[in-house]
């Protein structure tokens, strides 16, 4: 069986964990470590007892606490060449790199790392197996593309958390239409052309 907790989402942080017997996965920590020790014993968990921390993209609302946190618990950050390169993992002890829509294993969990459209650099979200169950953390997700439909369906479970509308980007006038909107259109745009090619 897994479990499955969200330990806060949105713009000042997001940390989800999921869980079996024997392994605990954190994705993501955009909170300090001294945070994390007040809302894992909610969960009757200490950071120590974290076997891994999954990293989803490099904004800091995801990624801010995630080297601390690692290092706390002396645990491996498994994150895509993407994050790697954005230069904020820089101080975590461990860091497994992993390819975008690859498959692996934190100890009885299997994890497979999903491409998802977003404005980061290598955004992945992450689909867990363990004994017959599929659990599906969806976080921060750009638009549903063919390909995220397709990675994520027939989950038991799947954890959804999105807070932009891309009709409501690109409507929006004036001052309600900055350049980093214009700049995050740019980039969920190139990805669906880039996605949809043969």
């Amino acid at each position: 069986m897994l479990r499955l907790a969200s330990l806060g989402s949105g713009s000042k942080g997001n940390a989800t964990l999921i869980a079996s017997k024997d392994t605990v996965v954190l994705i993501d920590c955009g909170f300090p470590v001294r945070e994390m020790m007040t809302r894992l014993p909610r969960l009757g968990l200490e950071v120590t007892d974290i076997d891994a921390v999954l990293v989803t993209h490099e904004h800091s609302d995801h990624i801010a606490g995630v080297a601390a946190l690692a290092k706390a618990a002396s645990a491996p950050v498994y994150a895509t060449n993407g994050r790697r390169r954005s230069g904020k993992l820089d101080s975590a002890r461990s860091v497994v790199e992993i390819e975008s829509d690859s498959s692996f294993a934190v100890g009885d969990i299997e994890v497979r790392a999903v491409t998802v459209p977003h404005d980061a650099r290598q955004p992945v979200q992450y689909r867990f197996f363990h004994n017959g169950v599929a659990v599906g953390v969806l976080t921060d997700l750009g638009s549903v593309s063919p390909h995220v439909q397709a990675a994520f369906s027939g989950c038991d479970m799947l954890l959804l958390e999105f807070n932009h509308d891309l009709e409501m980007l690109r409507e929006a006038t004036g001052e309600l239409k900055p350049k980093k909107i214009i700049k995050r259109l740019k980039l969920i745009e190139n990805f669906r052309e880039s996605s949809n090619k043969p």
